[in-house]
């Protein structure tokens, strides 16, 4: 495991929990090339939490991604701690209903995730 270094943690990046390359690749280039994009099928592939926490924020995929979106949220809420937004999309109502409780910060249509990519990364572009 690398050593995170200040020059690391000033480059924007966010973190795409999903199975769907579709999306991923969909996501990847709204971003364009001024943000390091990560993409894993579940968050424990995404390196130990001290590495997570060098991303601004997690789109996590509440249809396609490897593992039960609630324990996605468990992991990350309250085995990593980390108060990182998690901006999940996809899913249904009743997906919502169990992800918001856990740790869901906003909970979007799988149409409209990335149309409002660039909202988040303006946001937390600092």
């Amino acid at each position: 495991m690398s050593e995170p270094t200040i020059s690391r943690r000033l480059q924007p990046g966010f973190i795409i929990v999903t199975t769907d390359d579709a999306i991923a690749r969909e996501l990847k280039e709204a971003a364009g090339e001024d943000w390091q994009v990560e993409v894993v099928p579940a968050i424990e592939d995404a390196g130990e939490w001290n590495e997570i926490l060098l991303y601004r924020f997690i789109l996590l995929d509440l249809e396609q991604g490897a593992g039960d979106p609630v324990e996605q949220l468990q992991r990350i809420r309250r085995e990593y701690m980390i108060n990182t937004p998690v901006l999940a999309f996809g899913g249904d109502k009743a997906t919502w209903d169990r992800v918001r409780p856990e740790g869901a910060d906003r909970l979007f249509e799988r149409g409209e995730i990335t149309s409002k990519l660039p909202e988040f990364m303006e946001a937390l572009g600092w």
